[in-house]
């Protein structure tokens, strides 16, 4: 609406331009010498100037917003983030609450794995909880008609569970082993077997570690 008050002021002002115009040729055909015409004219360029100044503050600004928007459309509604909640619940260092958050959004976006993968980590790295974790995880993975990534990524997430937190080498293998098997000559494959070798690697290390220290506090055999 603001845009009719400055129409109507720049539509009077051509009015009255018009008019005196209109006017100054009547009094021209009349024979009124030009001497006399001359306050006329003043008055038309006065009129003229402040038309053409009304017209550039208040007009042109209209023009350039209404292209901008046009080519830009900075004026769409912004669609609000489905994290926005649990973000703010995190700034707040309510753990918990971003958590119930992200449950609310996997809910009601299962294929949000990024909600998901921000559960895991809360659970296990804020709220000392790896167990709800991996509860969270099997339900997810349960989840019918799920895509091979999303099954991929999820299982991912709960080696990280098994290995890192809950330290079940044997699980994380396992989980391991089967996304290689049912995903054969694909990334999350090659993925998983090198994430299983390395697995493997510090198992063995952390065998030969527990096998040389116990040698060592068994001490020199006498002969």
């Amino acid at each position: 609406m603001r845009i009719l008050p400055r129409i109507f002021i720049v539509a009077v002002l051509l009015a009255a331009l018009f008019l005196l115009i209109e006017h100054v040729k009547s009094l021209q055909n009349a024979g009124v010498e030009s001497a006399q015409l001359v306050t006329y004219y003043f008055a038309i360029l006065g009129l003229v100037a402040v038309t053409a100044l009304i017209v550039c503050v208040t007009m042109l600004p209209l023009l350039g917003e209404f292209v901008g928007n046009f080519m830009f459309t900075p004026n769409e509604k912004i669609e609000r983030s489905p994290h926005a909640d649990a973000l703010a619940k995190l700034a707040a260092g309510d753990f918990a609450g971003a958590v119930q958050e992200y449950h609310d959004v996997f809910e009601d976006n299962p294929e949000d794995t990024h909600a998901a993968s921000e559960i895991v980590r809360l659970y296990c790295d804020k709220l000392d909880d790896p167990e709800s974790a991996a509860g969270f995880l099997a339900e997810a993975l349960a989840t019918p008609e799920r895509s091979l990534e999303d099954i991929a990524f999820l299982s991912q997430r709960m080696v990280d569970v098994c290995w890192l937190y809950q330290h079940d080498a044997i699980r994380a293998r396992a989980i391991l082993i089967k996304i290689a098997e049912d995903m054969p000559e694909t990334r999350e494959a090659a993925n998983a077997l090198h994430r299983l070798q390395e697995i493997d690697r510090a198992v063995n290390e952390s065998a030969y570690l527990a096998q040389d220290d116990s040698s060592a506090a068994a001490g020199p055999q006498n002969v």
